[in-house]
């Protein structure tokens, strides 16, 4: 019986192929369309794009074009073909505006260049273009079948953004006083602020804002050092104000006490 179901296997795959092969080779684009349907109900979208890539041209202009086209792209997208699968949706929404699929080529194409988006620790421009993207689908379709989608994933690419704006000042931080890495760190860490005013890193940041201003500071000259101590202890109020109950808090108070014993033992000489 198992030998007998193999041979069952076996045989339903030579002939799947080999209708396979024999759209591939067909003159009837009939053919083709059926054995496309065929594949996408199996989930074998990699393997309709030979076919796809046939008959595309033949059907341009004709009542059939719009549907073909929207499932060329979804085969696109589903086979992570996302550079391709973006430009097939774009170029759908420019010829069938009007279409019923108008709406869905639109967030697909965001989709797909959302799918292009690297990791946080690489360069952002597709990040970048997948935000221009989603938040253009979201304009035009405010309360759209996909609005919710979209903007869950707008979510994850800003968070995306301020984790990569948050790590480079952070990593200046780290460089402490070797190629001016407080001053950058500084610098940094007050842009995020302005610029992320949503992100979760807003503590994270506040608090090495504060620790960078204050070792920059005390490891400034002497005439110096009260004027950068005085700003790290305004970015102490505004730290300690803001994040009153942070995980930092302690760390917080021990560079203010670091502080008013710096301004005591010089202000009493």
């Amino acid at each position: 019986m198992k030998n007998l179901v193999v041979v069952f296997l076996i045989a339903t795959i030579v002939v799947s192929c080999g209708s396979y092969q024999k759209a591939l080779k067909s003159e009837d684009n009939t053919e083709k369309v059926v054995m496309i349907d065929t594949l996408f109900a199996k989930g074998k979208y990699g393997k309709s794009l030979a076919l796809f890539e046939q008959i595309i041209p033949a059907y341009r202009g004709t009542d059939s074009a719009a549907r073909m086209a929207i499932k060329y792209a979804k085969a696109l997208y589903e086979d992570n073909s996302y550079v391709n699968s973006a430009y097939q949706y774009e170029r759908f929404i420019q010829s069938h505006p009007q279409n019923e699929n108008a709406e869905l080529a639109l967030f697909m194409a965001a989709k797909s260049h959302y799918q292009m988006s690297p990791i946080f620790s690489k360069d952002q421009n597709d990040t970048n273009i997948a935000l221009t993207k989603l938040q253009e689908y979201i304009n035009v379709y405010p309360t759209g079948e996909f609005s919710i989608e979209a903007n869950v994933l707008v979510g994850e690419l800003r968070d995306k953004l301020d984790k990569k704006a948050y790590e480079t000042a952070k990593q200046y931080h780290h460089f402490g006083n070797f190629r001016g890495g407080y001053i950058s760190a500084i610098s940094a860490f007050e842009n995020f602020i302005l610029d992320h005013p949503g992100s979760d890193y807003q503590d994270d940041a506040q608090f090495y804002l504060l620790e960078s201003q204050y070792e920059y500071g005390v490891n400034s000259f002497s005439d110096l050092v009260p004027e950068r101590l005085a700003k790290a202890k305004e970015y102490y109020d505004t730290f300690a104000n803001r994040y009153p109950s942070s995980e930092y808090r302690e760390n917080a108070d021990d560079i203010l006490a670091k502080i008013e014993d710096y301004n005591f033992k010089n202000t009493s000489k």
